[in-house]
């Protein structure tokens, strides 16, 4: 979710089982019949207090997990702030709103948004899509943006 020239981005909990300490932007699973768009308005106002408009998707992605023998689908979606007020903090971390040079200096970024994020900041309408694999929890060891 972008505000002005920041953007809304989670620093997950130590506590947290599947990628701790990382940062990225607030996301969650979709519910049974329920569009893209109405699910990234649902879990941005259930996780964060906010409201969003404008919505683009930017990148569609898939990362397997070796140790905990899990596949997770991504789809990476950029937002415009329309209202409402932060909560600062919820069960997975804490929100923080960065600038792209504060995003891209993260030394804990989500491994594969650091191969991604010049497309998300990007003002191109292309959707791309990638593919990634972690050993053991935060380590990736590959990565690969799809040629379209």
């Amino acid at each position: 979710m972008k505000k002005g020239n920041k953007y809304l981005m989670l620093h997950r909990g130590a506590h947290k089982r599947i990628m701790p300490d990382i940062w990225m932007a607030a996301g969650g699973h979709r519910e049974f019949n329920e569009g893209l768009f109405e699910c990234a308005r649902r879990e941005v106002l259930e996780e964060t207090g906010l409201t969003i408009k404008n919505i683009q998707v930017k990148a569609i992605g898939n990362a397997y997990v070796k140790d905990i023998q899990q596949e997770f689908f991504f789809h990476m979606l950029v937002a415009d702030y329309a209202g409402g007020e932060l909560k600062t903090s919820d069960a997975d971390g804490k929100f923080e709103w960065l600038t792209k040079k504060e995003i891209t200096k993260l030394d804990k970024l989500l491994p594969e948004l650091k191969h991604i994020i010049p497309h998300i900041f990007s003002n191109s309408s292309k959707i791309i899509s990638y593919k990634a694999y972690y050993e053991k929890g935060t380590e990736m060891t590959f990565i690969e943006i799809e040629k379209s």
